[in-house]
């Protein structure tokens, strides 16, 4: 079994204070409204009200073209970065896992993954291996892994963006003999690892939801809303990649994820709206600055 939570959680404390991880929860979750493309200034002013240096926002801007996430582009004159092409897939595909409630579907059956990748790749391989565990997907032995029906799609796309179809078949299943589904689902899944990363996520927004909903606020401040929602976002949307959605019969009593959950929307559905207006009102206001100048 991949065993890498008791990290993923310890990270998820620190990431709504790292540049790079709210750049991207503002590209993912803001820009598209506008096209996907900002202006370098709109970045370092949206950043700025999240506490994050102009220094360490360009050099993190940096890292993002040179690895393909970002494109260097000018608007009317005005220079910013848009979202690459390959960027803006993974947001969309990753739409419905981060926004979008999930419900603990019925057993439907599961996808099954087969590759072979050449040794002279050993390093696909690995980043094959880790991007599996990442999408939800449980290792049953070498090249074998599994996951409930309901992540071919996202198998699919990671597929293509590896551009290893060659090396991979995927195939339906279900699940027959020997021992009980919850029995090999528990092999196969490191559940307490995931439970972890949920309780990890409810102690960071566990203050966010006493200031809001204490109070009863019912029409929250835009530049607050921008800040809370940008933070608790940038710590939810990794954590329902790694939980593969399985049916509520085969997961532990009292399984940590669903109050999460319902954590994570409250704040969702309170925030997004304002936190969006928010945005709007800076990305706009600097880019007609920059269009005067």
């Amino acid at each position: 079994m991949v065993s890498i939570f008791a990290g993923e959680a310890k990270d998820l404390i620190d990431r709504a204070n790292r540049p790079q991880s709210l750049i991207i929860t503002i590209y993912g979750a803001y820009s598209r409204s506008l096209g996907g493309w900002l202006s370098s200034s709109a970045i370092v002013s949206l950043c700025a009200e999240l506490d994050v240096d102009e220094a360490s926002v360009r050099s993190a801007l940096s890292r993002f073209k040179r690895r393909g996430i970002l494109i260097s582009k000018s608007q009317n004159g005005i220079q910013g970065y848009a979202l690459s092409p390959e960027a803006r897939k993974t947001f969309e595909l990753g739409d419905t896992r981060v926004l979008e409630r999930r419900e603990a579907p019925r057993d439907e059956g599961w996808v099954l993954v087969v590759f072979s990748i050449p040794e002279k790749n050993r390093a696909l391989r690995y980043q094959l291996r880790s991007r599996l565990v990442r999408v939800g997907f449980a290792q049953v032995s070498g090249g074998l892994w599994i996951a409930p029906r309901q992540l071919t799609n996202d198998v699919i796309a990671l597929a293509k963006s590896l551009k290893i179809e060659p090396h991979m078949s995927i195939f339906s299943a279900h699940h027959l003999a020997f021992k009980s589904t919850q029995a090999v689902v528990a092999e196969w899944w490191d559940l307490d690892g995931i439970g972890e990363l949920y309780k990890s996520f409810a102690l960071t927004v566990r203050p966010i939801i006493r200031k809001w909903f204490t109070k009863k606020i019912t029409k929250p401040d835009p530049l607050e809303a921008f800040i809370d929602y940008t933070r608790v976002l940038t710590n939810w949307r990794h954590v329902p990649y790694f939980d593969p959605g399985l049916p509520k019969e085969y997961l532990p009593k009292n399984w940590p994820g669903f109050p999460a959950m319902d954590s994570f929307f409250r704040v969702h559905d309170l925030l997004a709206i304002p936190a969006l207006s928010h945005f709007h009102s800076v990305a706009g206001k600097t880019e007609s600055k920059n269009t005067k100048k």
